[in-house]
């Protein structure tokens, strides 16, 4: 087979004998073949490498990979892939076929092609590398200092996040899926650039956290969700806004009784002011953690564990503090209804949520399909693109109005 690659005028084919030897620093590489077997670990290992180098901005393409089985396959290749996918083969050259399909699946979704072809199948295997060489290919990634670097220094953040130039407060509403009934809203910042636009917030929220800006920021989001709440209190509309902070954020001395007098100054009752715990920082410190949390609870405010699914982080948390609500995160209801097992994790958060007499919020939905099917599942409250995208506040309180 690869004497026939390396005839081709198509293909420009070279050997390698491990991924040590593989230079996909120095050049572009369009397609990288490597055999599944249980004794090269290499190849198993090709997309965390590949990943790696991506992450870390030093990969001029990012190739698409084709695992070979040589040994004990089928004779048909589209045979091949099916069993594996669907589960009918047990084993693939010492590995289990279960196995070899979840990582085909966490390889892909990290943005890797990846194609499983038989080897011993030629021309459905030169069929597919002909189709791979006329895929466009992801583009490189462009590390995080650098695009931080190129799009804002710390003097313009430290500086929006002082005065509050650019920045705005957006609502992402909360719906019953049953009802389609808005039930509440989760507030999310904006910081518009004068130069840059709208600035992501993959971007801004690491850099304020590495700046220490967190509390500044958290303060901001809080005024304007008090007004908007007191907006609501004055049209009869009684519906919990959550804030998203970090356990640093929270960790800050007298967090709830700053926070009880606004929301007693304003004439509301604190339970319409609900905090959700983000793991973008690990606590340095779960007791301090623990006694905000119950400090602000024992003021009536209502307490979310944020991306609930999306580390072992959150289920020690769980397991160690009371939370009021926990929300799932976005990765695993996207996954839903794509696999047997994506499906059964959330039935198992469904059952976590109830043993703990916990609210579940299901946040990511994207698709009309996910929304039955969630809702059939016992996840009763959701948010999402398929319901409806972060509104300006005008928006927001006109929907809830209607």
């Amino acid at each position: 087979m690869t004497d026939r690659l390396s005839g081709s005028d198509f293909f420009h084919v070279e050997h390698v004998e491990s991924l040590s030897s593989l230079r996909l620093r120095k050049q572009p590489v369009d397609i990288v073949m490597a055999e599944i077997h249980a004794d090269q670990a290499d190849s198993l290992m090709l997309p965390c490498w590949v990943g790696e180098l991506n992450a870390s901005g030093r990969l001029r393409r990012v190739p698409h990979i084709v695992w070979t089985v040589k040994n004990g396959a089928p004779d048909n290749a589209i045979s091949l892939v099916a069993g594996i996918e669907h589960g009918r083969m047990d084993m693939i050259n010492g590995i289990s076929s279960t196995a070899l399909a979840s990582h085909a699946s966490l390889t892909r979704a990290s943005g890797i092609r990846v194609e499983i072809v038989a080897e011993n199948h030629p021309t459905q295997l030169l069929r597919v590398l002909e189709k791979l060489a006329c895929t466009e290919h992801p583009a490189p990634f462009l590390s995080q200092p650098d695009k931080l670097e190129l799009l804002l220094s710390e003097d313009e953040v430290v500086s929006a996040m002082a005065t509050g130039d650019g920045l705005r407060v957006v609502l992402q509403p909360q719906y019953d899926l049953a009802s389609r009934r808005v039930v509440g809203a989760e507030a999310l910042i904006r910081w518009r650039h004068p130069h840059h636009g709208d600035i992501p917030l993959s971007i801004l929220i690491p850099m304020v956290d590495q700046l220490g800006l967190d509390l500044l920021l958290f303060s901001y989001i809080e005024k304007t969700v008090i007004e908007i709440l007191g907006t609501l209190d004055r049209l009869g509309i009684d519906i919990p806004i959550a804030i998203n902070a970090s356990a640093r954020t929270l960790c800050a001395a007298g967090l709830a009784t700053r926070l009880a007098a606004k929301m007693h100054k304003a004439g509301l009752p604190t339970r319409l002011l609900k905090i959700e715990l983000t793991e973008q920082m690990t606590p340095d410190n779960e007791l301090a953690l623990s006694a905000s949390i119950m400090a602000l609870r024992a003021k009536g405010f209502l307490i979310s564990l944020g991306d609930f699914g999306a580390g072992a982080a959150t289920l020690a948390l769980l397991a160690h503090i009371p939370f009021d609500e926990m929300k799932i995160d976005e990765k695993s209801v996207r996954a839903a209804g794509q696999s047997p097992q994506s499906s059964e994790i959330i039935s198992g958060i469904v059952s976590l949520a109830r043993f703990f007499n916990l609210n579940l919020v299901t946040g990511g939905i994207e698709d009309p399909a996910s929304i039955e099917l969630l809702n059939r599942m016992g996840c009763s409250t959701g948010q999402g693109f398929a319901l409806a995208h972060p509104l300006e506040q005008d928006d927001f309180l006109n929907l809830v109005a209607r």
